[in-house]
């Protein structure tokens, strides 16, 4: 199940999301007031605890998940808080709020580990009820058809998103720019054609890169300006702690750095606080992760009627 599946389209929505019309006043205003996505920025950084979480991958790696990686735990995590805080899937498009129809991702992909390596993308698409089995089936069969053996451009079997990229590339400067215009000024007013959407790492869900691969730390990544992306998340390298417990022992801890940048314009404080908190709780203990969600929460975007007062009706004694 997707969100909002079976929904019908209004006038008003668009192909990636349904307008959201029971907005409060403070939501109405603020992409009028913060017209760019560089205006309502929010930078979030946690760390997490991850000993039980390895923990949990050691076991799932003997078993039914012989690669899961961190990686992957985190996706899923992030996955399921969008279904459980759906609040969290929205965007704004042309100071209009929406809430998207689908979970789609994006991730970067190296070629290669070395400086002259290519980079390539994959936009996997996930269900209201995935598990963490179904989370990474879906990345694998994705980066499982990725030749790391040769460049983008050579590639034989490159997927649809490398196709859209070489195909830009290869136009003089002056047709691409206002090819990139023209496509800015039909995204804005929801009218871009739906194969395009689907391609597109601009239009998703959340962005997700793994810094720690490549041994840094987590860093704060801009939210394009382009596009409908709300959330654009990194996680750092491993690193080993000792701490000291309440009763005077020393705990060995192993934490990895988490940095989020999210457009506030989308989803409020509560909603973001909601949100991180569970992806927090996901990470730690990831075993949820492995059945369905327990129920799966609909974002609430229609206008809620008013209900007109009865007519007191007069008393007669009076």
């Amino acid at each position: 199940m997707k969100p909002h599946e079976g929904r019908k389209r209004r006038l008003g929505d668009r192909k990636d999301g349904f307008r959201v019309r029971n907005v409060d006043p403070m939501s109405r205003l603020e992409p009028f007031i913060m017209a760019k996505k560089m205006d309502g920025w929010v930078l979030f950084e946690d760390e997490i605890d991850i000993t039980q979480t390895e923990d949990f991958i050691r076991r799932m790696r003997l078993g039914e998940l012989p690669n899961l990686s961190l990686y992957e735990v985190v996706f899923a995590a992030i996955v399921r808080t969008m279904v459980d805080v759906p609040e969290l899937n929205r965007f704004v498009k042309h100071s209009k709020l929406y809430s998207r129809n689908n979970i789609k991702a994006a991730m970067t992909v190296m070629k290669g580990m070395s400086r002259d390596s290519d980079r390539t993308l994959i936009i996997p698409q996930f269900e209201c009820e995935d598990t963490l089995y179904d989370v990474v089936k879906r990345i694998e069969a994705e980066t499982g058809a990725i030749d790391t053996t040769v460049k983008v451009e050579d590639d034989e079997n490159k997927n649809d998103f490398d196709m859209l990229e070489t195909a830009f590339t290869w136009m003089p400067d002056f047709l691409l720019r206002g090819a990139i215009n023209v496509i800015k000024i039909l995204d804005r007013y929801g009218l871009l054609p739906k194969k395009l959407l689907d391609l597109s790492p601009f239009h998703t869900s959340f962005f997700l890169t793994n810094m720690g691969s490549i041994g840094i730390d987590a860093v704060y990544h801009h939210i394009y300006e382009f596009g409908t992306l709300s959330v654009f998340g990194a996680i750092g390298r491993k690193r080993v702690c000792y701490e000291t417990q309440a009763d005077g022992s020393v705990k060995r801890m192993v934490k990895i750095k988490m940095q989020f940048v999210v457009d506030e314009r989308a989803a409020d404080g509560f909603a973001y606080a909601v949100g991180f908190r569970k992806i927090r709780s996901y990470i730690m203990k990831p075993e949820p992760l492995l059945s369905p969600p327990e129920a799966i929460v609909f974002d609430k975007i229609d206008k809620v009627k008013k209900k007109k007062k009865k007519k007191e009706k007069k008393d007669d004694a009076e």
